[in-house]
């Protein structure tokens, strides 16, 4: 599912990642090419042995006048949501092993 991503950079530092769709989420990536990758990873990690229901993908149009996004630019990023199943989180918790 394609999910908005607010990205933003200053000179000295790597892209920020925040998902305004999954509310306390937020990543990294010392390069562009990075940014997917670590996308994935914070959005499995977020709701990694959580009881949190998946939201629909919002569009960038809703976030604009939001003073928290001011200064980036925004991306459109695919997230697997089959690797943030409720049962992968509960197997992950359980055996202590990522699939």
């Amino acid at each position: 599912m394609l999910y908005p991503v607010y990205v933003h950079k200053d000179e000295d530092t790597a892209y920020g990642l925040t998902f305004p769709d999954f509310e306390g989420c937020f990543s990294a990536a010392d390069e562009m090419q990075d940014i997917q990758r670590m996308a994935q990873e914070a959005v499995e990690l977020h709701f990694d042995g959580e009881d949190l229901k998946l939201p629909k993908p919002s569009s960038p149009e809703q976030w604009l006048g939001d003073e928290r996004f001011q200064d980036g630019f925004w991306l459109l990023i695919d997230i697997d949501t089959s690797k943030i199943s409720p049962y992968q989180c509960q197997y992950v918790r359980v055996f202590g092993q990522t699939y």
